[in-house]
């Protein structure tokens, strides 16, 4: 059960409303924990403003993308973000085996060097951010871009936070996800 309700668009101020126009309009639905956010004004713009723009064009791929954000969901058993997440995937393209095997990535041979490397990422980002070996940096910078390196672990960070915000708070998945929990 929810700590908070979201807050839904008819008890919406005028500013909670154009958020919500504005993330209806770029990713087609308000998901709830932007929702729940709404309870906090201070939050609420820059937060749904950032999540809008790393689910935007980016210089990485959007496959990529969807990789690292599954990846560090799972590392969290976040059920709201992996049943979302998982459905983005599915749509680029993941397979419910490269899905399932993100877990023992670095001996499936169902995945390539690179997103082998983004799945190692989001696993050191996650849970030792302040340790990542200097031969990874090498390769890292070896195969990726300064620019997509960064953008990777801001990706990573972000849904560390999302991902913790919404397990603190209970929030429940969006409706159009719901029903694949059950």
């Amino acid at each position: 059960m929810p700590k908070y309700l979201p807050v839904e668009l008819d008890a919406a101020n005028h500013n909670i409303r154009a958020v919500y126009s504005q993330m209806e309009q770029d990713i087609g639905f308000v998901p709830n924990f932007i929702k729940t956010l709404a309870h906090s004004g201070n939050f609420l713009e820059v937060v749904a403003d950032l999540y809008r723009r790393l689910l935007g064009e980016t210089s990485l791929s959007e496959k990529l993308r969807q990789l690292a954000i599954l990846k560090t969901c799972k590392l969290h058993k976040c059920k709201y973000t992996i049943i979302c997440y998982t459905d983005l995937a599915k749509k680029l393209g993941w397979t419910d085996e490269q899905i399932e095997a993100m877990d023992d990535y670095a001996s499936s041979e169902l995945f390539n060097y690179y997103e082998k490397e983004v799945l190692r990422l989001a696993e050191l980002v996650s849970l030792q951010p302040d340790e990542l070996p200097d031969d990874y940096w090498l390769q890292l910078d070896n195969h990726f871009t300064s620019d997509q390196v960064v953008e990777l672990i801001v990706l990573i960070g972000f849904f560390n936070m999302i991902n913790r915000f919404i397990l603190a708070l209970q929030i429940e998945p969006d409706p159009q996800f719901a029903t694949q929990s059950e």
